[in-house]
C-alpha cells in the first residue's frame, strides 16, 4: 500500500494546477539540504524560540498529485525532517 494515497486522493480532488505549499520542521543544518530541491518556489524559514529547530515553508505551482508525491519520495534521505 502507498503511504501517499490518503494525500493523493485529497489532491485529486483539489484541482490542477495549484499553488501547493510544502512544511516541513528540521534542522537548520537541513535546510541547506532542502532548498535546490525548491528553486523556483516561494520560500519562507523560521527559527524556533530556542532556536533547535526551523520551519519551512515552500510554495510552488503544481501540475498535479503525482509532482507534489514525486517531490515528497525525494526528500526521504534527509534524516530529521518533518512533513506536515
Amino acid at each position: 500500500m502507498d503511504n501517499y494515497e490518503g494525500l493523493r486522493k485529497e489532491l485529486e480532488e483539489s484541482g490542477f494546477p495549484m499553488k501547493y505549499m510544502y512544511k516541513f520542521i528540521t534542522s537548520e543544518a537541513n535546510i541547506a539540504l532542502l532548498r535546490p530541491f525548491f528553486e523556483d518556489a516561494d520560500i519562507t524559514t523560521k527559527r524556533s524560540s530556542k532556536g533547535k529547530y526551523v520551519s519551512f515553508s515552500a510554495i510552488e505551482i503544481a501540475l498535479n498529485a503525482d509532482q507534489i508525491i514525486n517531490k515528497y519520495k525525494s526528500l526521504s534521505h534527509i534524516k530529521g525532517l518533518i512533513s506536515l
